[in-house]
């Protein structure tokens, strides 16, 4: 017996088939783990260029989209939907108490905005989300993201704020004040964590409440006045300028935009400006699957900006994929020249046994016979490999879970059914190879 090549072949088919299938299994693991913990690929979020600085942007009009540029997006190829969101007028400061308002603890304070979307783009409606005038609670819907910056981010850094589960975090007190002068506060609650929505969202009748009645007027709507040839005083509202209307010379008096200071026009050309109604300057769009190249080509051509929310982690899954075809082939390698080693050990096997075969061939015994006394020992070597190799898988397996656990990643400890699925069909290969090279040596025998 050539034992020493049936040992290489033995170890060489170990070592292919675990690799192999490994990253197999590690992949599909790894496939699984990034498509739960991103969001949708088919929403996405767009928004017009903000260029210069402040001095360049000081008094501009927002950015916002147009009903005439609503609706040509929408007739854009692979368009579904499109949402607006509604933001906030009015200065707001929220008071976060991880740890309660009584006891050991401190709150966190932090100026924030609220913006609003239709309720279809949200990743599900919360079952407390409604809002009236009577209600106790404002509603609030954060990004998932923002939860894993607290516990990995913020909280280690400060001994006062603990790290926080979802149910945790859904029953912090929240104060939140609104305006200049710090209405007395509002209580609210985080009721869900978007992995969809890069925004922190209220419901819409919360905001529009709030907007009419704590609302303030935008940089539009200031203007410089002009007094005998000379700008008077700080940038005034036009609410402002109507409380002066019963002054001296009222009507000699001039204004300009903000954004123009030498554009002047008479004072009573401010109360002939209509009252604009309110654009979303940031829109969400739901597309078929990917951005078609003429949704592609439109924004490029509008300059518009596209964020998806939460992109897909293209860069990470390229790294898997690479990582994932170099530990395939370099099992499939090995398999390969286990194949080719098994092949040429059995061919000297039967060499060996070339006097005692060929006998039996005489007495009437056929290929088929003789073959399967050669072929069941190797298919007791080679389920032997596999039983070695799946322990292997199996193990590996477990300690790359146990240490994914340590830094919060959750991975199921089955093996796949993909993988056992490949693994059948490079079984019945690997005997089907290795039996017609046994019954091709058997059969030389008579040549």
């Amino acid at each position: 017996m050539p034992r020493k090549e049936l040992i290489i072949a033995s170890i060489g088919c170990l070592l292919g088939t675990t690799l192999l299938f490994l990253a197999i299994q590690l992949h599909q693991d790894a496939q699984n783990y990034l498509e739960k913990s991103e969001g949708p690929k088919n929403f996405f979020t767009i928004n017009k260029k903000v260029e210069g600085g402040a001095l360049v942007n000081l008094g501009k009009q927002d950015e916002s989209f147009s009903p005439e540029e609503l609706k040509a997006i929408r007739k854009v190829d692979g368009v579904k939907r499109v949402g607006g969101f509604v933001r906030n007028q009015f200065p707001l400061t929220l008071h976060i108490w991880p740890s309660g308002k009584v006891g050991f603890g401190a709150a966190a304070k932090t100026d924030l905005f609220f913006e609003s979307i239709p309720e279809e783009f949200l990743d599900f409606t919360p079952q407390n989300w409604d809002w009236d005038e009577n209600s106790s609670i404002i509603p609030i819907i954060v990004p998932k993201f923002y939860l894993d910056l607290w516990n990995f981010g913020l909280a280690p850094s400060r001994v006062e704020y603990p790290s926080l589960s979802m149910e945790a975090a859904m029953g912090m007190p929240i104060q939140v004040f609104i305006g200049k002068n710090r209405q007395p506060p509002f209580d609210g609650r985080f009721v869900a964590f978007s992995k969809r929505i890069n925004s922190v969202l209220v419901p819409k009748k919360f905001l529009d409440w709030a907007n009419e009645k704590y609302g303030q007027p935008v940089s539009a709507d200031f203007y410089f006045l002009w007094k005998s040839g000379s700008i008077e005083g700080a940038p005034l509202s036009k609410e402002q300028l109507l409380e002066m209307s019963g002054k001296t010379d009222f009507e000699t008096w001039e204004v300009s935009p903000l954004g123009s200071p030498a554009d002047r026009s008479p004072i009573s050309s401010v109360f002939k400006v209509k009252e604009n109604s309110i654009q979303p300057s940031r829109i969400i769009l739901e597309i078929e699957n990917n951005p078609s190249p003429e949704l592609l080509q439109f924004i490029k051509g509008k300059k518009y900006e596209m964020n998806r929310e939460f992109p897909e982690q293209d860069l990470i899954k390229k790294a898997l994929l690479g990582l994932f075809l170099g530990v395939v082939a370099i099992g499939a390698l090995l398999s390969l020249l286990s194949i080719a080693t098994f092949a040429t050990s059995y061919r000297l096997v039967i060499a060996k046994s070339a006097e005692h075969a060929g006998n039996l061939l005489l007495l009437g015994f056929s290929n088929q016979q003789i073959s399967k006394v050669f072929f069941s020992r190797f298919t007791r070597l080679f389920f032997g490999i596999l039983i070695l190799s799946l322990s292997a898988i199996y193990l590996t397996k477990n300690f790359l879970i146990e240490r994914a656990n340590e830094i919060g990643i959750e991975i199921n400890g089955i093996i796949s059914s993909t993988t056992i699925f490949y693994l059948c069909i490079y079984t019945i290969v690997f005997l089907l190879i290795n039996k017609q090279v046994i019954e091709k040596s058997i059969s030389s025998l008579l040549d």
